[in-house]
């Protein structure tokens, strides 16, 4: 009896700890470009870099978040560096067309609180008391 409780106690340790094989899946070599392409994008970007993140870009996604003289606006620029790399690996729409990332603006996030050339809006009373 004593010996089908110790084999039974194994038994139990070993598939306790025994790992799932589901969870090492790996990405997609596609997923892979994105990523690598992403990661060179947001560390060009944190390292005020834009002429060179815009290099990342395609045509259609550069004109999006640069003025008319080719220049990334100080307003694109905070909410470029607010950017975060696992978010945009996460969205959809964000891919690589023949090498260049798009679908980025479309993701950038709304970093101004107060509209511009007015005051702050009056939000009210707050709703927990």
């Amino acid at each position: 009896m004593r010996f089908l409780r110790s084999c039974f106690a194994s038994i139990l340790i070993l598939s306790a700890c025994s790992g799932n094989r589901n969870g090492d899946a790996r990405l997609t070599p596609a997923k892979e470009k994105l990523i690598d392409a992403l990661t060179l994008f947001v560390e060009a970007v944190q390292g005020d870099r834009f002429d060179k993140a815009l290099g990342y870009l395609t045509l259609d996604e550069k004109a999006k978040m640069t003025d008319a003289s080719g220049q990334v606006p100080p307003s694109v620029q905070k909410q470029l560096k607010a950017l975060r790399l696992s978010t945009l690996a996460s969205k959809a729409g964000v891919q690589l067309e023949k090498g260049k990332l798009t679908g980025i603006y479309a993701w950038l996030p709304n970093i101004d609180r107060i509209a511009p050339n007015g005051p702050p809006r009056d939000l009210g009373p707050p709703l927990i008391q």
